[in-house]
């Protein structure tokens, strides 16, 4: 396997408005526990074994939906063939009629949370908070992480070893070259690529 992962991709959804829907409306059994993934990943020990899930719409068969946090078997066979750390739970779905999806689906959350931008080569403006007039940093406020306002120039560090992980910057899933072709060769849907490239900005406020 080639240790050169760059470039990486931030991972967007890619909607179609079938199988792939805008919005679905669920409801699970049992309910799902409460979590906050935006600072690190939820507690697995939180969620049960498996989970049945009530959604409106006609169709499913996306592979990845990053905003529902469900992801197919296809999709779920390549993260084992990288060895992408994760939670994944069984779910068996329903649909609108009782209509049941081909694919089998997951409950699926990354557990690799990384800071891949190379402070030394980029240029970016940490938040302030308003209150107190610090940075929204570690070393002066105590969070568990640096905050961005802005990042206008975004270089990533060359020894990042995970294929698919939350990117602690941008709070947004990002892959790795390898896996984005494994993803697009394997035919699978759901979400589309950017790369973080030279053009790439980021605005906490977009």
């Amino acid at each position: 396997m080639s240790t050169n992962l760059q470039p990486f991709f931030i991972v967007q959804s890619d909607p179609d408005g079938k199988g792939i829907p805008y919005f679905m409306d669920k409801h699970w059994t049992p309910e799902l526990p409460d979590y906050e993934f935006y600072d690190s990943p939820p507690c697995e020990g939180d969620f049960l074994n498996a989970y049945s899930l009530k959604a409106k719409t006609y169709q499913l068969n996306g592979d990845y939906l990053v905003d529902e946090n469900l992801v197919s078997n296809e999709m779920l066979y390549l993260c084992e063939k990288l060895n992408v750390k994760c939670i994944r739970i069984p779910v068996d779905i329903n649909l609108h009629r009782g209509v049941r999806p081909q694919k089998k689906y997951f409950l699926f959350f990354p557990l690799s949370y990384l800071s891949i931008l190379d402070k030394d080569e980029s240029t970016y403006t940490i938040s302030i908070d308003l209150d107190s007039g610090k940075l929204n940093t570690q070393e002066e406020r105590g969070l568990k992480k640096t905050y961005y306002e802005s990042i206008d120039k975004f270089k990533i560090k060359n020894n990042i070893r995970e294929h698919l992980f939350f990117c602690n910057e941008i709070a947004a899933s990002v892959c790795s070259i390898q896996f984005k072709n494994e993803y697009e060769a394997l035919g699978l849907t759901g979400v589309s690529f950017k790369e973080i490239n030279d053009n790439y900005q980021y605005s906490a406020w977009s």
